[in-house]
């Protein structure tokens, strides 16, 4: 799971990434991916500093893919758990059969 300490460690290993307070991990990691594919050419040339780079990006982009599927996750929870409050709520809402006059008839 990707830890606030974990997000840190991954903006001072990229500078590049200008993560904002509220930027979804998805977003972020899309970015991420374009970087890397700026500095996948390179590497052909076995260019050191190239290389480099190229790593510290895939650890940065493994830290974000954790991070997007605990949101995934956790929006998933929030979703189940609405639609089964929604589910609750027409259970409640939804009136009982009325009696049949010779049913109430009957009672008298």
């Amino acid at each position: 799971m990707a830890t606030q300490e974990d997000l840190q460690t991954l903006i001072s290993i990229v500078p590049n990434l200008q993560m904002q307070e509220g930027t979804p991990y998805y977003e972020v990691l899309l970015k991420l991916i374009e970087e890397i594919g700026k500095d996948v050419r390179p590497t052909y040339t076995f260019n050191k500093l190239t290389c480099e780079r190229l790593k510290r990006n895939i650890q940065a982009a493994k830290v974000l893919i954790r991070a997007c599927q605990q949101e995934a996750e956790t929006d998933k929870k929030k979703a189940d758990a609405a639609i089964e409050a929604q589910r609750v709520a027409q259970k409640s809402e939804t009136p009982k059969p009325e009696e049949t006059s010779s049913e109430a008839a009957s009672k008298n």
